[in-house]
């Protein structure tokens, strides 16, 4: 590394990450969408806190320790190294000017000219690892997550110095949150403050193309892009769970030609029924789902014959609750899908069960189908037959989130049929993800 005692920062800014830079409030949220730099100005504020201020002790922290190694601090390593910063971190330096600390496993050191700056390292989803800290500055990256009281104990750590307190928060928005209150609700202008940026804002300076910026919102639903991509404040776990559905996706009459049957299934034990969708992926990449098979005290076994009568010449892709492959709801001593597989056989059925597929997290599902019903480019992709699938059509209009799960609101015959088609669609058409396309900042404003 360089040994330049004092590197120049000349990174050019845009106009949100200056003024987050150049605020002259003591605390500071950047709340902003996906791909705005929102780690490139944290790493900027911890360079600009060490080199302005070294004889104060910082804090640099994320959610959890993945995000903050493979992140946060992998994203401030690339600036200091880019600037020719002498560091280590978990290690007591050797350099004039170390302060002394009981332990410096966790401990970021800089050497800033003839002096050493200090930051502690630190996962935010447990408070007590803040306690016993004393501190001047902090970076909170991401608090999403967050809980309200791991702020509060930042902020009580905050007593290293008289008079001077400075903390960024770097984050996507969640919703009406504590981050939601205290930096934009009830923002005073003097000891907290805030900025908002648009992701689209980013294609508008040049830094992100126009395709990938599509492809983000093609990723996913209309709500979850307000709020991953235009920084809106908006509760994804709360209201109706399949929001995104309405007439435009209903489609009667559908008529499946000769290429393979997906079957999206779901297994409940009485007075739940058993409900499995049955649909098709088009050429076009449309999905039907034409026909729903389902009833209250039937075994598994009677399941699949009415399955084997009605699809007897199809290839039946089979996918549904990993629960299928370990136990059974029918009390016969096999688990469900060796029930099923032993009746498909017997009666000479084409068909493959995905018996290795783990559920995915029921918030990643459900987002699923609410961005295959609509995504965040209004693109529908997924139809439905409202006459010969009933219980799908009513989980798609009354099933909600309530307290942080799906909801029937006391109907046994919710939520059941769209569970069934969500572990399928989840396996064949899955979340998608952009490459990342971020450049170099291209605005004037800097801020040294």
């Amino acid at each position: 590394m360089s040994k330049n005692p004092r590197p120049t920062i000349t990174t050019e800014l845009l106009p949100w990450q200056y003024e987050a830079l150049t605020t002259k409030c003591n605390h500071f949220a950047m709340l902003c969408g996906i791909a705005v730099g929102k780690s490139f100005t944290g790493a900027h504020f911890v360079i600009k806190m060490m080199t302005e201020h070294p004889e104060m002790t910082g804090l640099i922290c994320a959610n959890t320790y993945s995000q903050l190694s493979q992140a946060t601090l992998a994203e401030l390593f690339l600036w200091l190294d880019r600037y020719g910063f002498e560091y280590l971190i978990d290690k007591k330096p050797k350099w004039k000017g170390t302060r002394l600390f009981k332990s410096y496993e966790n401990v970021l050191s800089v050497r800033i000219n003839n002096t050493v700056a200090h930051a502690f390292t630190r996962v935010m989803s447990n408070a007590d690892a803040l306690r016993g800290l004393n501190l001047s500055w902090a970076w909170l990256d991401e608090t999403r997550d967050t809980p309200e009281n791991t702020h509060d104990v930042v902020m009580s750590r905050m007593r290293e110095t008289h008079g001077f307190q400075r903390s960024l928060i770097t984050t996507t928005t969640a919703g009406e949150d504590w981050c939601w209150k205290r930096f934009f609700q009830g923002a005073d202008g003097i000891n907290f403050g805030y900025v908002r940026a648009k992701t689209i804002q980013m294609v508008e300076a040049g830094i992100i193309a126009q395709s990938f910026y599509d492809s983000m919102r093609a990723a996913y639903s209309p709500q979850v892009a307000a709020q991953e991509l235009d920084a809106e404040f908006v509760s994804v776990l709360e209201g109706r769970a399949y929001y995104s559905a309405d007439a435009s996706n209903e489609e009667h009459n559908y008529q499946p030609d000769d290429f393979e049957l997906f079957v999206g299934m779901d297994f409940n034990f009485s007075p739940a029924p058993c409900a499995w969708v049955v649909g098709q992926i088009a050429q076009d990449g449309i999905v039907h789902c034409f026909d729903e098979i389902s009833a209250k005290e039937i075994s598994t076994f009677e399941m699949a014959r009415r399955l084997a009568t009605k699809y007897p010449d199809h290839h039946l892709r089979i996918f549904g609750d990993a629960s299928g492959n370990r136990g059974t709801t029918s009390n016969a001593g096999q688990t469900d899908y060796s029930q099923i597989s032993e009746v498909l056989q017997a009666a000479g059925v084409s068909f493959s069960i995905d018996v290795n597929q783990a559920n995915p997290l029921v918030k990643d599902r459900v987002e699923n189908m609410c961005r295959l019903l609509h995504d965040g480019n209004n693109k529908l992709t997924l139809k439905y037959d409202p006459i010969y699938c009933p219980l799908l059509h009513n989980d798609l209009r009354k099933v909600q989130w309530k307290n942080g799960k799906l909801s029937g609101n006391g109907d046994n015959d919710l939520t059941h049929a769209a569970d069934g088609l969500g572990y399928a669609m989840f396996k064949l058409l899955p979340p998608r993800s952009g490459k990342n396309v971020m450049g170099k900042n291209i605005a004037s404003n800097k801020y040294n």
